[in-house]
């Protein structure tokens, strides 16, 4: 038996399809690279203008189809629940009005009330039952359109009102009670309790509720539909005067851009729009104004460079021929003064070798050899720093044997030394070439400029040179060692702030006493060879610690 539904609740429609799908095999997802893509290359390709009215376009046509939805629904609501209303009152009245015919099982008792129900608005059939289902009437054309059951269950024993027993998405089949009326009577004593003689069920059609839902669509669709085209015609309206001004101002940034300064952007529109076109022209203003400004600055510029450029020229010159005269003169001069001191230091030796003497001639004919010595180195000092600044210093490549050269170099500060009463180590890496490429005579000067000052400046402890062969770099050449030269010292030290000034050509560090004999033309001339060797000299000092210079070459080996 089919439960029954009451008639106020909202009955579920039952479709075919309602049933649980068999589970799907997994589909590929879809291919969203390939329609962002497509969205961005239409984003790009599409103006401000077609993107505000697309957009606008489609909100209010779905605001639209929401509100004709909602309100088709919320009156369908309204006319079912009076079609109901009215299926259940004619279904109660034939109930009423098949009593007789049920007690008598004539049907031709109710005929004339069925065929009157009939008559009623998307009545589709009548049926009249027994209480054990058999059928006693049935007319209409269409009665058969719902599944037929075997007995209609009665929602109450003594419940004399209709009720909905079936609905599909085209009818519904209302049922209701028939009872007995018993009359009371003068001679009964007992009153006859009512008795259900069967039920009859009325079929009736939706066709009236999809129509009015149909219309009620329809209507509130065209009314949303005619306020939706009114608005889009304003929006239309606002989209033209915000894109017009837009539009000219982009045409005039394309002019400007292709070289048309004098363009300008038109004013109108919304007073955002217009200040912005506003602002655009006094910018394209000004910068025609610092175009103008630069192009007098440039034609200004171009006169001053080439004045100053013959400044420089002849600046140049003069400082050419100044060098070559610097040059010329320290060359001239160095041999002019030599040729006189070597003869008064040669005649200095020969008096020395008097035996006469007394110990003031002999004190003052070393004081005349020193003085001369110095002046000498002084002089040969000089020269070279001249020739390497002018860049007539050349390197005279030739095979050195170098742990001997590197032993006599040693040899020659030892007697300073030992004057000194301070140690002198020579420190060799096992791994030295024997014979290397390079200018011995610049090699030596520059080791004994670094230990002649180590020396002079230590008065306790001693002074290592320590050469040993570095590992080759990633662009050491093929047949090329490196060698890495470090002196070490317990000496003074050196101050950071005379460091930095160290070496400078005629700077020295230490105190006035300790400055007395050199002419601080040594390192200066060491840091310049080292250069042309292709190295640099470094420096780590601490006063009252000693100080370490080292430096880093590389030369050829000879096989």
């Amino acid at each position: 038996m089919t439960p029954p539904i009451p008639l106020d609740s909202e009955p579920s429609v039952i479709r075919s399809d309602d049933a649980v799908a068999p589970a799907s095999t997994p589909q590929a997802p879809p291919q969203r690279p390939w329609l962002l893509r497509v969205y961005a290359r239409w984003m790009r390709e599409t103006s401000f203008r077609r993107h505000l009215s697309i957009v606008v376009a489609l909100g209010t046509l779905g605001l639209a189809l929401l509100m004709a939805g909602v309100n088709a629904w919320q009156g369908g609501r309204q006319v079912r629940a009076m079609l109901m209303e009215q299926g259940g009152r004619v279904a109660a009245n034939l109930a009423s009005n098949s009593s007789l015919a049920l007690l008598y099982a004539a049907a031709d008792n109710a005929e004339e009330a069925v065929r009157a129900s009939l008559a009623f608005p998307d009545v589709m059939g009548i049926e009249i039952r027994d209480t054990k289902g058999r059928l006693l009437l049935a007319l209409g054309p269409e009665r058969d359109r719902l599944p037929r059951a075997a007995s209609v269950a009665v929602p109450d024993a003594a419940a004399s009102e209709p009720w909905l027993d079936q609905e599909t998405e085209d009818s519904w089949a209302f049922a209701a009670p028939v009872w007995t009326r018993p009359e009371a009577s003068p001679f009964d004593v007992t009153t006859h309790p009512a008795q259900l003689l069967g039920h009859v069920r009325v079929i009736q059609s939706k066709a009236t509720l999809h129509r009015t839902q149909a219309s009620l669509f329809l209507a509130n669709f065209g009314v949303a539909v005619l306020f939706a085209t009114l608005f889009l015609l304003a929006v239309r309206f606002l989209i033209l005067r915000l894109t017009r001004p837009l539009g000219a101002l982009s045409k005039a940034m394309e002019k400007v851009e292709l070289g048309d300064n004098d363009a300008r952007a038109p004013g109108g529109g919304p007073r955002d729009i217009a200040a912005m076109a506003d602002t655009f022209n006094r910018m394209i203003t000004a910068l025609q104004e610092r175009e103008a400004e630069l192009g007098a600055h440039r034609d200004h510029l171009e006169d001053l460079v080439r004045e100053r450029t013959l400044e420089l020229s002849d600046a140049k010159e003069r400082a050419e021929i100044a060098s070559r005269a610097k040059s010329q003169f320290l060359a001239r001069m160095s041999h002019e003064l030599r040729t006189p001191l070597n003869a008064v230091m040669g005649y200095a030796q020969i008096l020395k070798m008097d035996n006469g003497l007394t110990p003031k001639q002999r004190n003052g004919l070393d004081i005349i050899h020193s003085s001369g010595q110095h002046l000498l180195t002084l002089i040969v000092d000089i020269l070279d720093l001249s020739r390497i600044e002018a860049g007539k210093a050349e390197l005279r490549i030739a095979p050195v044997e170098l742990v001997p050269r590197l032993q006599a170099v040693v040899d020659i500060v030892r007697v300073m030394a030992e004057d000194k009463h301070i140690t002198l180590d020579l420190q060799l890496d096992p791994n030295l070439p024997a014979v290397v490429l390079a200018d011995e005579k610049r090699l030596n000067q520059i080791l004994l400029n670094l230990l002649g000052n180590a020396v002079k400046f230590t008065h306790v402890g001693g002074v290592l040179l320590m050469v040993r062969r570095l590992p080759p770099l990633a662009d050491t050449e093929p047949g090329h060692a490196r060698l890495s030269f470090e002196v070490q010292d317990t000496g003074v030290g050196i101050a950071e702030d005379q460091a930095v000034r160290l070496f400078e050509p005629f700077e020295q560090a230490g105190s006035a006493e300790q400055r007395v004999g050199g002419t601080g033309l040594g390192l200066a001339i060491s840091r310049q060879l080292v250069r042309m060797m292709g190295g640099e000299i470094q420096l780590e000092s601490r006063l009252a610690q000693g100080s370490r210079f080292w430096f880093e070459i590389s030369v050829p080996v000879e096989a």
